[in-house]
């Protein structure tokens, strides 16, 4: 019943990994032409629209926010591995689960924050767009989201590596090819 569970829930995180991507790459496309629009429409036809300032902000955040749980599932961000590296494999798995630990704490965090933010935010108004400033605290309660999903099935693979039943299965998986390959 888990395998079956966390084969289905990691089916979820690459799905919604590849959703990220396809968004990320549609809204700097989308963002590109808006801004190429405005350069041709302020310096050939001298009318520069006032409202593009605010829309390529609020794109360029969303692909900020959309991209980072990308990078966090892809392990892309960047870390500092020179001693982490020198200690025990048994030192790094706990050292890793704390440090995975720690950053659903913060998610978790970061998710209730952006929630009460966006009530503060709620009947402030950009000026040009006349939307709610509450759009640009959405992508950072996404992004959180979005990670806290992906943590929480990082947390739950090195509980069970450090438990040794993915260990087990490992090395008899290793086992059983070492006497394919023998025989």
């Amino acid at each position: 019943m888990f395998p079956k569970f966390m084969n289905g829930y990691k089916w979820l995180i690459d799905w919604i990994e590849k959703v990220e991507i396809f968004i990320a790459s549609f809204l700097l496309g989308i963002m590109a032409c808006i801004i190429m629009m405005e350069v041709v429409s302020r310096y050939f036809l001298n009318h520069p629209f006032p409202w593009v300032s605010e829309l390529t902000t609020l794109l360029f955040l969303y692909l900020v926010f959309v991209g980072i749980p990308v990078m966090y599932k892809q392990k892309l961000l960047i870390i500092l591995e020179f001693l982490f590296r020198r200690l025990p494999l048994r030192a790094q798995q706990y050292i890793n689960l704390l440090w995975e630990v720690l950053i659903g704490v913060f998610i978790v965090f970061l998710i209730v924050s952006s929630y009460e933010l966006q009530e503060l935010q709620a009947h402030y108004l950009l000026p040009t767009l006349n939307i709610s400033f509450r759009f640009f605290t959405i992508p950072i309660l996404i992004c959180g989201v979005s990670i806290l999903l992906f943590n929480v099935y990082v947390v739950l693979t090195q509980v069970k590596k450090i438990s040794g039943k993915e260990e087990e299965v490992l090395v008899e998986g290793k086992l059983e090819g070492k006497g394919g390959s023998e025989s």
